[in-house]
């Protein structure tokens, strides 16, 4: 087996397992004018351009976040004519992996509440519902662990605000 087929190996052997990763970044910063699979294919093209100077000085699940993050925000800020809500037609695709049934109108309100947060913002939010230490977030970020936990205090204020909005109250 040659060294190419080794990286290729590998490269595939990283997306299988961290696919979801991927996909959940992708359908955060995704919006209509911002498509879902541009900014996949942008960050499974940095990926595999990154592999090989993956250096293991953070685990490979924050390199992947870093990754899929930085990406979405380059590809955001080159593409800045776009609007960078969260598209609702994704919510229909996204898939559902808990119990229980899929509340489709409540994820539309939160994507839209998300809609409303700054790039980092998004990021930042994303790490800790998907249960991320503050240490964890802060590598991935490159935040300090106390800015990470000011934001995201702030974040979850900003979303407080935009649900009672939302809601009427």
């Amino acid at each position: 087996m040659t060294s190419q087929d080794l990286r290729q190996q590998r490269y595939t052997e990283l997306l299988q397992r961290y696919n979801r990763v991927v996909v959940k970044v992708c359908y955060i910063y995704a919006s209509e004018n911002a498509p879902f699979d541009d900014l996949y294919q942008e960050v499974c093209i940095n990926l595999w351009q990154g592999l090989d100077s993956f250096r293991g000085e953070a685990s490979l699940s924050t390199w992947i976040y870093r990754t899929a993050i930085n990406t979405c925000i380059t590809w955001l800020r080159r593409n800045r004519r776009h609007n960078m809500s969260v598209s609702l037609d994704t919510a229909a695709d996204m898939p559902y992996t808990g119990d229980g049934e899929f509340d489709a109108e409540r994820y539309r309100q939160f994507q839209q509440m998300l809609a409303k947060l700054e790039p980092l913002e998004k990021a930042i939010i994303t790490l800790w519902l998907d249960e991320h230490s503050y240490d964890e977030i802060s590598k991935i970020t490159g935040l300090s662990k106390s800015n990470v936990a000011v934001r995201l205090h702030r974040i979850k204020d900003k979303l407080m605000k935009s649900g009672r909005e939302f809601s009427g109250e």
